[in-house]
């Protein structure tokens, strides 16, 4: 049996939820089966479909898929909740709950946006410019 061993190069573009099809930033996807117990810190866009203990920081937008638990606290530019978050959040610009979203915790963000059928229950700290 033989095998082609050829060097190819291969360009994949990836857009995470958050992203503009014309951007060019990089971004992460973390998927449902992955468990992570510590601090992520990213300068991409971020996307988390499994399950983090620990705090994360990111310059620019964090999605918490629907499958998305976080337990920690959270500081972004933009944060947009579908799946389930317990702690704080520091959202820069804005932060979303959709409506299969759930968040314990407390929210300090310039915007907020909670969709109807989503679960909130903590405090809220909307800064004003």
């Amino acid at each position: 049996m033989a095998f082609n061993t050829a060097k190819k190069d291969v360009n994949v573009e990836f857009n995470a939820p958050g992203m503009s099809e014309s951007s060019s930033t990089s971004a992460s996807y973390l998927g449902k089966t992955l468990e992570i117990n510590g601090e992520i810190k990213s300068d991409e866009y971020l996307t988390i479909e499994g399950k983090i203990k620990g705090n994360i920081q990111v310059t620019k937008t964090l999605t918490i898929g629907k499958n998305g638990y976080v337990e920690g606290e959270i500081k972004a530019d933009e944060v947009k909740i579908h799946g389930k978050v317990e702690g704080n959040i520091t959202a820069a610009r804005k932060l979303e709950i959709s409506s299969s979203g759930q968040f314990l915790g407390t929210i300090k963000a310039e915007k907020l946006s909670i969709a109807e059928g989503a679960v909130f229950k903590g405090k809220v700290n909307v800064d004003e410019e």
